[in-house]
C-alpha cells in the first residue's frame, strides 16, 4: 500500500479524464484502507490492486503525471 500512497501523492491530473481516473484511485485506495483496519487484508489487496491498476491506467494513457514514475513514457522515451 505504500507504493500507491506514495504514487498517488505525486500524482496530478493532465485533463478531465485524468481527474477522474484520480478520483477512482483515491476511492479505492481510501477502501483498502478501511478493509485493512478491519482485518480484512484480503479485501484490501483487491481494492489497492485496482488504485494501483487504475493509476498505472492513467500514466500510460498519459491522463496522470506522476514524476519519477516507472511507467511514464516520456521517461521511457528520455533513457534510449
Amino acid at each position: 500500500m505504500k507504493i500507491t500512497e506514495k504514487a498517488l501523492k505525486k500524482s496530478k491530473p493532465i485533463d478531465e479524464k485524468g481527474e477522474k481516473l484520480l478520483k477512482f484511485v483515491e476511492d479505492y485506495y481510501k477502501d483498502a484502507q478501511h478493509y485493512k483496519s478491519k482485518g480484512d487484508k484480503e479485501t484490501a489487496l483487491e481494492a489497492v490492486s485496482y488504485a494501483h491498476g487504475i493509476l498505472d491506467a492513467g500514466v500510460l494513457s498519459k491522463h496522470i503525471k506522476t514524476p519519477n514514475y516507472l511507467l511514464n513514457p516520456e521517461e521511457d522515451k528520455n533513457e534510449n
